[in-house]
C-alpha cells in the first residue's frame, strides 16, 4: 500500500468492533495505536480480559484506484535481504520503471522519464533532502533508516511538486510496542574485485576500494501504547585508491595503445573516511487519533585524501607497472554532510476532518582544503603545448572550495471527508521554504593558474604557426545567498458510480524567489498554476482491473547555483600573453599581452587580450534577468492499464509523454547588443559589449526585456531594451520524451517474486536539461548550451539520456526456509555520440570551442590528425557513433537460521557477475580549444566497472 490517509476497521470475537478513519499510514510505522472493548463494555478496560489481542486478517488485494502515479513502492529491508541491490538511495530509485543511470560524468545520479539527472526531488518524512544548490544528489541518509521508498515516476497529485524529473518520498523505521534490534556488518572487499580495463588516463591495476560498515538499531516503547522510539548507529570505515598514467604514444596507432612503454604513469591517491552516521526517531501517540514525530539524523563526517607523485618530472612519477608511489605530492581535507531534522504533528479531529503540520531543517556541508607537498599557496601550471603530451608543471596549493546549503521548511495540511454525488476526500495545504547558499571558491594561486599553448594555424590571436604564449586564468568568488520556494495545493480524490470511477482534480500553485548577494531580489516567478488532472476506471467491476490516465504540469525552483555564478559577482577571466620564461618557483613569466579582435579589456589593467566572464562585481538584478522570466515547467500525459491476477499477480502497460515548456538559462546578449546598436546607429558598443560581457536569464526561444549593465551612447544610465526572440539569437529549448513500459510484478509470498519491466522510449531536443552530460558540468541553469548563438547549431537530437531499450528484472526464489537466493538484471541500450568541435568565426566570433562543428574528410569520417587540417562541418547531435549495451548482472545467496525468538543472516552478493567490460563512456571533443583534430576522438574514458562481492553477516532480535 502506498502511504497516505486511510480508514481501519478492525473486529475481534467477543469485542466491538472498531473504525477509524483519516489515518496516517506511513509503511513500517506502528505509532497508531488503538483498543477494542468487551462486547457490552461502557469504555475499553486495559487489560480486562486478561490477555492480549491477536488480530488476523488477510489483505483484500486490488488496484489503487484513487491514485494515478506511475513507479514503484520499495519496502526497503524486505527487499534488501532478498535481492541484490548496492546500498545507496540512486540504485533503488533505478530499480523503478521508466528511470535509469545518467550518463558520462553523472553515471551515478537517476534519471527519470529522460530527464536530466537536476530534475528530481527527494523527501524522508516529509522533509525536503533535495540539493537544491545544483539539484544533483541528495543529503546523504544512513541507508538501514529507510523503511520504504516510493518513487513516482508520474502521475503524482498536487501535494509534491518542485520536480519535473522523479519525486522521491521515503519514510523512516519507527518504534513499537515491541523491542527489536540487531546488528549488521557489511564489507565490500577489495579482494574480490575485478579491475575494469585500464584507459588512457586511469591505471585500474593501482586501484583499490574496500568499505566495512556496522550498524546498530534497538527500538521499541517508552511508554508503552503511547511513546516509542529507534535509533541508529553506523560505523564507517571506507577506503579507497585511485591511479593515473598519461600515454605518450598516438591513439590512432593499435601498437602505441599496446605497448606499456608507450605510457608514464602519474600520481596515485588514498581517501580515507571513518566518520559515523546517526539516525533515530521518537514517536509519540498522545491521544487516539493525536500523534507527534520527530525524526533526526546526521551524515556529517570528514575525508582525507593523499597524493603520491606527479608529473612535474619524471623522477617524481607514479611507477604504473610495478605500483610504486612517488613522492608526497598534495593533501586535501574535506568536511561534509549536515545535521537534519522534521517534526510533524498529525491529528485526527472527527472521521471527516484531520490536520498536519510539519518544521524541519535540511544542511549540506561541502569544505575542501588543498595543500600541496610544499604547503605554499602556489599557481597550478599546466603545459599543454604538446596534445599528446600534457603534463603538469607546477602543483598548484592553497585551493579553497567551501559551500553551505541550510533549507529550513514549515508546511500545513488539512483532510476532509465527505459525501455529495459520490464519496470526496479534499486535501489541501501550503508549504514555505527558506533556503541560504554560502559559497566561497578560491583555486590554488589565490585563484590564478597558468596553461602553456602551441599557436596552431588560423588561430583567432593571429599568431604565427607554432608560437608559444601562455594564458593566465583568474578565478574568485565567495558570497551568501537567499531564496523562497512556496506552494499552494487544492486536490479532491472524487468516487463516484460505486467507486468504479475516480477523479482526481488538483491544482498547485508555485512561487519562487532568490536573492544575489546584496540579498536584492533578482527574480521573483510570481503565480505558476500547475494543473494535476487524473482518473482511473474499473471497466469490469470486479476490482481487478484499471484503465488510468492523468495530465501534470510541473515547474522547478531556480537553483541556488544560478544566485552563486549569475548575481554573487565572481572575478573569472582569462588573459593570453607570449611566453617570456619561467620565474624561479616555475611559474611562467608574461610577455607582451596578444591583442586579438574578440578579445575584451582585462578587468585589472583595460588591455584588450582578455576573454571575461565576471568582474568581480555583482551584476544588478535589473541586468541580471529578463523581464517576465518564467521558470523551467513541463507537462506530462500518461495513459495506462492495469489488470490483478489473482492474489499475487499484477501486470500493466502504459504511456508517458512529457515536452518541456520553458527553460531558464543564461546567454550571452552581447551580439544582440551590437546588433541593436548597428539598428540604432550607435557606435561604440563593441567596446562594451565584448562577446561575454553580459549574460542574463532568459526563457531562450522567446522574446526578452533586458536591462543592460551598462550604459552605451554617452549616456548616464543603462537603457531597457526590448529584444525579437530572433534578434537573441537562440533558439526555443526542445526536450520530449515519449515513452511506453510493460510490466509484471509478482509479490512475495514466502517462497518467491519477480519485478520485470522494458521500456521503450525516445528522448529527444536541443538541450538535456539543467546540467550538461556533453561536457561533464554540473552548473545547473548555467550551462555552455545558450552561451552563444552557435553553441546551439546542431544540437537538436538525442540526449545523452535517450536509452531507447531499458529491461529490468529483479526477484528471489526462496529454498527449505532459510536459502534465498536474489537476482537483479538490467539492460540499458547505448548512448548516441556526435562531435564536440570549434564554431567557425564566421559563423559565430565568439562561440569557438563551444560548438558541434568539427573537421569532416573528403569521406565524410572525422578527421583525427593533428598534422593535418580538414574544413570544419556541422556534425549533429548524436549521429555518429554509440556506446555499447549495458548489462546489470547481479545475484546473491543467503542463509538464515534461527536461535530462539531472534534470528542470523550470512549472505554473499555479486555485482557484474559476469564481470562485463562494456564502453559507456567515450571522448567525443573532435578537436581542441583551436580547432585542431585531437587524436582522442572517440577513444574509451569508462568502461563498466569490474565484479565486485559484498559480504553481510546480521543479528536481529
Amino acid at each position: 500500500m502506498r502511504e497516505g490517509n486511510y480508514a481501519f476497521t478492525v473486529t475481534a470475537k467477543g469485542f466491538d468492533a472498531y473504525s477509524e478513519t483519516g489515518v496516517r499510514l506511513t509503511l513500517g510505522n506502528a505509532a497508531n495505536q488503538f483498543r477494542l472493548k468487551p462486547l457490552g463494555a461502557a469504555d475499553a478496560v486495559p487489560g480486562a480480559d486478561g490477555g492480549d489481542i491477536v488480530v488476523m486478517a488477510q489483505r483484500t488485494r486490488s488496484s489503487d484506484f484513487d491514485v494515478t502515479t506511475t513507479g514503484a513502492v520499495i519496502n526497503v529491508a524486505d527487499l534488501s535481504a532478498r535481492v541484490p541491490v548496492a546500498r545507496n538511495v540512486q540504485a533503488l530509485i533505478q530499480l523503478a520503471p521508466g528511470t535509469q543511470a545518467g550518463s558520462g560524468a553523472f553515471g551515478n545520479l537517476s534519471s527519470v522519464n529522460g530527464a536530466a539527472v537536476s530534475e528530481n526531488a527527494f523527501f524522508v518524512n516529509g522533509l525536503n533532502i533535495t540539493d537544491f544548490r545544483k539539484g544533483l544528489a541528495p543529503v546523504e541518509v544512513p541507508y538501514d533508516f529507510y523503511q520504504t521508498l516510493e518513487v513516482k515516476t508520474g502521475g503524482f497529485a498536487a501535494e509534491f511538486g518542485r520536480a519535473t524529473g522523479g519525486f522521491v518520498s521515503a519514510t523512516t523505521k519507527s518504534g513499537s510496542n515491541d523491542f527489536h534490534g540487531g546488528v549488521l556488518f557489511t564489507w565490500n572487499l577489495d579482494e574480490l574485485r575485478s579491475n575494469a580495463p585500464d584507459t588512457f588516463g586511469s591505471d585500474n591495476n593501482g586501484t583499490k576500494s574496500e568499505s566495512r560498515q556496522t550498524i546498530f538499531q534497538l527500538s521499541g516503547p517508552i511508554i508503552k501504547d503511547h511513546l516509542f522510539f529507534y535509533g541508529l548507529y553506523q560505523a564507517r570505515d571506507n577506503t579507497s585508491r585511485s591511479a593515473g598514467r598519461q600515454f605518450l604514444g598516438d591513439p590512432r596507432d593499435q601498437s602505441d595503445v599496446d605497448d606499456p612503454a608507450q605510457y608514464l604513469g602519474t600520481s596515485r591517491s588514498y581517501y580515507t573516511t571513518r566518520s559515523p552516521f546517526y539516525a533515530g526517531k521518537i514517536d509519540a501517540v498522545i491521544t487516539d487519533g493525536q500523534r507527534l514525530e520527530l525524526t533526526y539524523f546526521s551524515t556529517k563526517g570528514t575525508s582525507f585524501t593523499n597524493t603520491f607523485g606527479d608529473a612535474t618530472s619524471d623522477d617524481r612519477r607514479y611507477d604504473y607497472i610495478n605500483n610504486v608511489d612517488g613522492p608526497f605530492s598534495s593533501r586535501s581535507t574535506a568536511r561534509f554532510g549536515g545535521n537534519n531534522y522534521v517534526g510533524r504533528y498529525t491529528g485526527v479531529w472527527t472521521e471527516w476532518l484531520t490536520l498536519s503540520a510539519a518544521y524541519g531543517r535540511n544542511e549540506s556541508i561541502s569544505q575542501n582544503q588543498y595543500f600541496n607537498a610544499s604547503g605554499l599557496n602556489i599557481s597550478n601550471v599546466e603545459d599543454q603545448r604538446d596534445p599528446l603530451n600534457i603534463r603538469t608543471l607546477v602543483v598548484g596549493g592553497g585551493f579553497t572550495d567551501s559551500s553551505r546549503d541550510i533549507r529550513k521548511f514549515y508546511r500545513g495540511d488539512v483532510d476532509l471527508r465527505f459525501s455529495l454525488l459520490g464519496s470526496h476526500h479534499i486535501k489541501f495545504g501550503y508549504d514555505n521554504e527558506d533556503l541560504l547558499s554560502e559559497s566561497r571558491y578560491i583555486p590554488s594561486g589565490n585563484g590564478i593558474g597558468y596553461t602553456l599553448l602551441t599557436a596552431r594555424a588560423g588561430n583567432i590571436y593571429n599568431l604565427a604557426p607554432g608560437t608559444t604564449y601562455v594564458q593566465q586564468g583568474t578565478y574568485r568568488q565567495e558570497g551568501s545567498f537567499t531564496s523562497r520556494n512556496e506552494a499552494y495545493y487544492l486536490q479532491d480524490s472524487w468516487s463516484l458510480a460505486g467507486d468504479r470511477l475516480n477523479l482526481n482534480i488538483g491544482l498547485r500553485n508555485d512561487r519562487f524567489s532568490n536573492n544575489n548577494s546584496r540579498d536584492e531580489t533578482f527574480y521573483k516567478s510570481g503565480n505558476q498554476w500547475g494543473p494535476r488532472l487524473g482518473f482511473t476506471l474499473d471497466p469490469l467491476g470486479q476490482r481487478t482491473d484499471k484503465v488510468y490516465g492523468s495530465f501534470s504540469r510541473m515547474f522547478v525552483p531556480v537553483p541556488s547555483n544560478t544566485n552563486i555564478r549569475q548575481t554573487g559577482g565572481e572575478l573569472f577571466y582569462t588573459r593570453t600573453n607570449l611566453l617570456a620564461g619561467f620565474g624561479a618557483d616555475g611559474i611562467p613569466i608574461l610577455g607582451s599581452p596578444v591583442l586579438y579582435p574578440t578579445a575584451a579589456a582585462c578587468p585589472d589593467d583595460a588591455l584588450r587580450n582578455c576573454s571575461v566572464t565576471g568582474t568581480g562585481e555583482p551584476r544588478s538584478a535589473e541586468a541580471s534577468v529578463s523581464q517576465g522570466l518564467k521558470p523551467q515547467s513541463a507537462d506530462e500525459y500518461i495513459l495506462g492499464y492495469e489488470k490483478r491476477l489473482g492474489s499475487r499477480w499484477r501486470v500493466g502497460a502504459f504511456f508517458t509523454y512529457t515536452k518541456l515548456n520553458a527553460v531558464l538559462e543564461d546567454v550571452s546578449i552581447d551580439q544582440a547588443v551590437r546588433g541593436y546598436c548597428q539598428r540604432e546607429g550607435i557606435a561604440g558598443c563593441g567596446d562594451v559589449f565584448q562577446g561575454y560581457s553580459q549574460y542574463v536569464l532568459v526563457n531562450p526561444g522567446r522574446a526578452a526585456t533586458i536591462t543592460l549593465y551598462a550604459p552605451i551612447n554617452g549616456e548616464d544610465t543603462p537603457r531597457t531594451v526590448s529584444f525579437t526572440a530572433k534578434q537573441l539569437g537562440y533558439p526555443e529549448a526542445r526536450r520530449t520524451y515519449k515513452g511506453m513500459t510493460f510490466e509484471a510484478h509478482r509479490d512475495f509470498d514466502g517462497h518467491w517474486s519477480l519485478d520485470a519491466s522494458y521500456t521503450y522510449s525516445k528522448t529527444i531536443g536541443n538541450y538535456e536539461g539543467g546540467v550538461k552530460t556533453d561536457n561533464g558540468q554540473s552548473d545547473t541553469g548555467l550551462t555552455t548550451d545558450f552561451d552563444s548563438p552557435g553553441n546551439t547549431i546542431g544540437t537538436y537530437g538525442y540526449t545523452p539520456n535517450d536509452k531507447r531499450h531499458v529491461f529490468k528484472i529483479a526477484g528471489s526464489y526462496q529454498l527449505f526456509d532459510a536459502i534465498n537466493i536474489g537476482l537483479n538484471v538490467q539492460a540499458y541500450s547505448p548512448r548516441r555520440y556526435g562531435c564536440i568541435g570549434y564554431t567557425p568565426l564566421s559563423v559565430d566570433p565568439f562561440s569557438g570551442a563551444g560548438g558541434l562543428f568539427c573537421q569532416v574528410g573528403g569521406d565524410g569520417t572525422i578527421n583525427t590528425d593533428p598534422a593535418v587540417t580538414q574544413p570544419l562541418q556541422l556534425v549533429r547531435r548524436g549521429s555518429v557513433f554509440k556506446s555499447d549495451w549495458q548489462v546489470i548482472n547481479d545475484a546473491d545467496i543467503s542463509y538464515t537460521f534461527n536461535i530462539g525468538d531472534a534470528s542470523m543472516v550470512a549472505r554473499l552478493s555479486v555485482f557484474n557477475l559476469l564481470n562485463l567490460k562494456s564502453k559507456l563512456n567515450f571522448n567525443e571533443n573532435g578537436t581542441d580549444g583551436q580547432g585542431v583534430a585531437s587524436p582522442y576522438y572517440r577513444t574509451v574514458t569508462q568502461y563498466q566497472a569490474g565484479r565486485s562481492a559484498r559480504v553481510q553477516i546480521g543479528f536481529n532480535f
